[in-house]
């Protein structure tokens, strides 16, 4: 397994709120989300496209950051906050095929996109994969001739295993699963069964959570804060050690969601990342 963290962790600091947050005074760009991550030592860095600068500058941040390690790689994260609206925001294809272009030139390994998010989750699922299949094969099709691998995250919009099912009917072995163990716990899966038994070579990435289950908020549209890792309702320890035992060799990045009140991004990342590397045995 290897370490990392997501951008998205931080999105307040790029003006972004949800419905439980307050502005926060501190502003980032995308060198300083990359300078976080050289002073935790985390050598995979998972972008949001959302917050990306104009391209050439993507281009010469990333470039300057992997020029600093070998072992140094970067993921794009597409889609935030509804990707393809569950097949009603068609325009959203051309932006998944640009990055997947600008994925291709930084030399990162795979991009991960999402097709809706909560607020699909009760829309028909027959008919957003008769809608989202043709456009998801295009996509696949040119992130193999690129050779990068797609992902496709369980954005709190499907069942995780009816999202399996779609990619599975594409077949294009270079499109997988992303996990998200939060928003898979949030839908009414077992997130802990599902690492236990799915084909983990068709998932191509984790997105580990730490969030609580909070009276009057179980429905996937309700407020999930993030909290401690090891202190919430999604088990980020015993996650870990699914994935250890079964030799998982893909990706496991942080993604911190809205947190809970009185905690703050950075120390929040800081404690998640020194409790996954001594979790994951790094």
């Amino acid at each position: 397994m290897k370490l990392g963290l997501d951008s998205y962790s931080f999105h307040r600091f790029y003006g972004e709120l949800t419905a439980w947050e307050e502005p926060s005074r501190e502003q980032w760009n995308l060198r300083d989300f990359l300078n976080f991550c050289d002073s935790q030592s985390i050598t995979l860095a998972s972008i949001q496209t959302a917050y990306m600068p104009d391209d050439q500058e993507v281009i010469t941040e990333t470039q300057r950051w992997k020029a600093a390690g070998s072992d140094r790689e970067i993921v794009f994260t597409w889609g935030h906050p509804n990707g393809y609206n569950g097949g009603k925001n068609l325009a959203a294809h051309q932006s998944v095929l640009h990055y997947l272009g600008l994925a291709a030139t930084v030399g990162a390994t795979q991009m991960r996109i999402v097709l809706g998010n909560q607020k699909n989750f009760a829309d028909s699922i027959p008919e957003r994969c008769a809608v989202l299949a043709p456009l998801l094969h295009e996509a696949a099709t040119k992130a193999r001739d690129l050779g990068i691998r797609l992902s496709i995250e369980n954005h709190a919009d499907f069942p995780v295993m009816r999202l399996v099912e779609l990619i599975d009917s594409i077949g294009i072995p270079e499109l997988g699963l992303c996990l998200d163990t939060g928003n898979a716990k949030r839908v009414g899966d077992d997130q802990l069964e599902l690492l236990r038994t799915l084909d983990l070579s068709r998932v191509f990435m984790i997105q580990l959570k730490e969030t609580l289950r909070l009276p009057g908020h179980e429905a996937p549209t309700g407020w999930w804060p993030t909290v401690y890792y090891g202190q919430g309702d999604t088990h980020a320890d015993l996650c870990l050690e699914i994935l250890k035992n079964r030799n998982y060799q893909d990706p496991v990045v942080i993604e911190l969601s809205n947190l809970n009140n009185g905690l703050t991004e950075i120390e929040v990342a800081k404690q998640a990342i020194a409790f996954a590397r001594e979790k994951m045995g790094l």
